[in-house]
C-alpha cells in the first residue's frame, strides 16, 4: 500500500495537479458538492421534503443578514417555507444523480457503437455512423425534449412523478451518445490496425473479446476527459429541462427546478429564492469544466 501512495505521488498526473492551484479549487468544489450530495440527510439543515416540518408563515423569509432575516434560514426561504440551502443541497443531490446517471448511459452507449463500429467496419459502421451525424444536427436539447415527452406518454400516470428523474437521465443520455460514438470509433481505428489487435487475430480470439479486453482499455483514457465535460454538460441540460417544466416535478426539486420556481418571484423582490440555486449551479459547471480542461491537457501527450 505504502508503494502504491509514493508512486501515485510521483506520478505525472498528480504532479500536473498539484501544481495548478485553480484544478485544485475546482477540484475542491466539486469534492465539496458531491460531500454534500452524498451526505445530504446529515448536512442540510432542514428537510425540505417533510411536510410536517414546513410553516408556511416562515414563506418568503428573506437571508439571515437582511433586516427580516431569521437565523434559522440562513440563505432565507421559498415559497413554501422551505429552507434555501436545504433544497440546494438537496437539489444538487439530484441534479448529480441524473448528470451522472446520464453520463453513463450515453457513454455506455456510445462506447459500444463506436468501439463495435470501428473494428467490424463495413455497412454496420455506415449505418451507426450516419445515425450519429444525423442527431448531430439535431440541438441536444430538442432531442432530450422529443425523448422525454415520448418517454412520459408511454410511462402510465399514477407513476409518472416517480420515474421523471430516470425518465430525464434516458432523454440526456441518449441525446449525447454521438460524441463518445464518435471517439471510440476514432480511436479503435487508429489501435486496430496496431500489432497486438493483429496478433489476437492470429491467435484466433473472437471480435467481442478482442474488442472488451484489448481495444476497450485504450478507448477509455479520452472518454474520461469528454465524459467529465459531458457531466457539467448533463447537469445544464437536466436544469434546462426542469426550468422548462418538463424535468423533476417541484416535490423533489433540483437546482433547475429551484431556478424555475424562484423566477415566479424575482420582480416581486423575493430575489434569493432564484439568486442562490443560479450561483450553486454556476459554481458546479464551472469547477467541473475546469477538472475537465485539467484532464484533457493532462491526457495530451504534445502538452507533457
Amino acid at each position: 500500500m505504502t508503494a502504491a501512495i509514493r508512486r501515485f505521488f510521483d506520478h505525472d498526473l498528480w504532479w500536473s495537479f498539484s501544481r495548478s492551484p485553480l484544478t485544485v479549487g475546482a477540484a475542491l468544489v466539486t469534492l465539496a458538492f458531491l460531500l454534500a450530495a452524498l451526505l445530504a440527510p446529515w448536512v442540510a439543515p432542514h428537510d425540505p421534503f417533510d411536510p410536517a416540518s414546513l410553516d408556511l408563515l416562515d414563506a418568503f423569509t428573506p437571508p439571515v443578514w437582511t433586516e427580516r432575516g431569521d437565523p434559522r434560514f440562513l440563505l432565507g426561504t421559498d415559497d413554501q417555507g422551505r429552507c434555501v440551502l436545504s433544497t440546494i443541497v438537496w437539489g444538487s443531490r439530484i441534479s448529480l444523480l441524473v448528470g451522472f446517471a446520464a453520463v453513463l448511459l450515453s457513454a455506455a452507449l456510445g462506447v459500444a457503437l463506436g468501439v463495435s463500429a470501428g473494428y467490424l467496419g463495413g455497412a454496420y459502421e455506415a449505418v451507426v455512423m450516419r445515425l450519429a451525424d444525423v442527431q448531430l444536427t439535431i440541438p441536444g436539447i430538442l432531442v432530450a425534449l422529443t425523448i422525454n415527452g415520448v418517454a412520459r406518454t408511454l410511462v402510465p400516470r399514477e407513476l409518472q412523478e416517480a420515474a421523471a428523474i430516470w425518465v430525464l437521465v434516458l432523454a440526456i443520455g441518449i441525446s449525447d451518445w454521438p460524441k463518445y460514438a464518435r471517439l471510440a470509433r476514432g480511436t479503435t481505428l487508429v489501435e486496430k490496425s496496431k500489432e497486438y489487435v493483429a496478433a489476437a487475430r492470429v491467435i484466433g480470439l473472437h471480435p467481442l473479446r478482442i474488442m472488451v479486453r484489448h481495444l476497450l482499455p485504450n478507448v477509455m483514457g479520452p472518454v474520461l476527459v469528454i465524459g467529465t465535460i459531458g457531466l457539467a454538460l448533463a447537469i445544464i441540460s437536466e436544469a434546462t429541462l426542469s426550468f422548462l417544466g418538463v424535468g423533476v416535478p417541484p416535490t423533489t426539486p433540483s437546482l433547475g427546478t429551484l431556478i424555475r420556481i424562484g423566477n415566479d418571484f424575482l420582480f416581486s423582490g423575493e430575489w434569493w429564492i432564484t439568486l442562490f440555486p443560479s450561483l450553486a449551479l454556476v459554481l458546479l459547471v464551472l469547477a467541473v469544466n475546469l477538472l475537465g480542461d485539467w484532464l484533457r491537457d493532462a491526457f495530451n501527450p504534445k502538452l507533457r
